[in-house]
């Protein structure tokens, strides 16, 4: 199954431009690689992006928008159960024949690890369940992002700006955590026949690849060859 070795989060850092409305954080798997998790206001609520998640049994980006629609009560219920460690159901649909529930799962599939998921369950004899998307991560990483969207509930209200459709995201090349329209994203021209656009700061900064290079985890082929060259027009 792999572990997690270590996960390496990215503070906000207001002295830099970066908004205080913005975390995010870097499990490093020994069999998975990089695992990415993002939370970030989205109008008057909050954006938690998984990066990569399962979706339908196929690894993929998952940007969850959390509404905020009880003046920051449900939100604040999610920072703490995530930054505690506990389980909590976000909402639960029913439909012809099944329901559909959006939970955090703490120590699933094992200890250490927790889930986000949607997991849709049948009625009859057989109570098929399926995950229809679901994110693993270490506990510290989810505690972590608890803590931070604490920070930003108090910065909602109803004077922010609408966020009915998603914000824009691109995959950085290298390293696949979400870059939105608001993060800081870098081009490097003249590091082959055609510029390297869209880099996260990490990426274009080479701390990326060190930090894959200290954890010893796997690492996709074409995301190598972005990182090295990142490096080798540094050098």
């Amino acid at each position: 199954m792999g572990r997690h070795k270590q996960h390496k989060p990215r503070r906000p850092r207001g002295e830099s431009g970066q908004p205080a409305t913005e975390w995010f954080g870097t499990a490093f798997h020994s069999t998975e690689g990089m695992q990415h998790l993002d939370v970030r206001q989205s109008g008057n609520g909050v954006l938690i992006t998984s990066s990569p998640a399962e979706i339908d049994g196929v690894p993929a980006s998952w940007p969850l928008r959390l509404r905020n629609d009880d003046d920051g009560q449900g939100l604040t219920e999610v920072g703490t159960a995530l930054a505690a460690g506990r389980g909590h159901v976000f909402g639960v649909t029913e439909g012809p024949g099944h329901r559909t529930v959006l939970a955090f799962m703490p120590d699933h599939p094992e200890d250490g690890v927790g889930t986000l998921a949607r997991v849709r369950t049948s009625e009859g004899p057989d109570c098929d369940v399926v995950f229809e998307r679901s994110a693993e991560r270490p506990m510290g990483l989810w505690a972590e992002a608890g803590e931070n969207l604490l920070r930003i509930v108090p910065l909602l209200g109803p004077d922010a700006p609408p966020a009915d459709d998603l914000e824009d995201c691109r995959l950085c090349p290298g390293c696949y955590r979400p870059v939105y329209e608001s993060s800081s994203s870098h081009t490097l021209i003249g590091a082959g026949p055609l510029p390297l656009m869209g880099l996260c700061r990490l990426c274009a900064e080479g701390t990326t690849l060190r930090s894959l290079r200290q954890a010893d985890v796997p690492i996709d082929s074409r995301q190598r060859s972005v990182l090295e060259t990142v490096a080798a027009a540094m050098a």
